[in-house]
């Protein structure tokens, strides 16, 4: 059974089951990417790189999605940036007109381009290439070496990602 979404939010205090990258590191990547994008990254910026770094995995929420398909492409990746951008530039309504910027869609973009990156760490892979090919992906050098569950792991890649954030704000 798929988390419930205070769990995923890091709200609850259930454990994500085996199989899940943290989402704590998405988190800390995507908090990574704003401060990278932005020398001092606002409030507003920070949490859509929050949002935008896990909205891959909401595809446990969709009985007719599988964990770890459509969702974990370029394509979702590319398309969900261009789908803000249309909708910023159709919409009227001041808030959408904020954040569907071309910032904000590239930034959407990238975070869930880092979350590809990062599940591609693990033994099961991504398929990164969805709908032109059905083949999972690891990352290069040492992918399919890292187990999501790896706390080891996933607390090493979140103490970098904050201190490099924390390192690029602060300068």
């Amino acid at each position: 059974m798929p988390p419930t979404l205070p769990d995923m939010a890091g709200i609850g205090l259930q454990r994500m089951p085996r199989g899940y990258m943290k989402l704590r590191t998405h988190i800390a990547c995507g908090i990574l990417l704003a401060s990278l994008a932005l020398p001092d990254p606002s409030f507003g910026v920070l949490c859509w790189a929050v949002i935008w770094s896990v909205v891959s995995d909401f595809d446990v929420y969709i009985p007719t999605v599988r964990h770890r398909a459509v969702t974990h492409s370029l394509a979702f990746a590319l398309l969900s940036g261009a789908l803000l951008l249309a909708l910023g530039k159709s919409v009227t309504i001041p808030v959408v007109q904020t954040f569907f910027t071309p910032f904000y869609s590239a930034l959407a973009s990238l975070c869930i381009i880092s979350h590809l990156l990062l599940d591609s760490l693990n033994p099961a892979g991504v398929p990164l290439f969805l709908p032109f090919s059905t083949k999972r992906v690891r990352f290069p050098v040492i992918g399919g070496k890292i187990r999501s569950d790896n706390l080891i792991a996933n607390v090493g890649i979140q103490i970098i990602a904050i201190w490099v954030a924390i390192r690029i704000i602060l300068l």
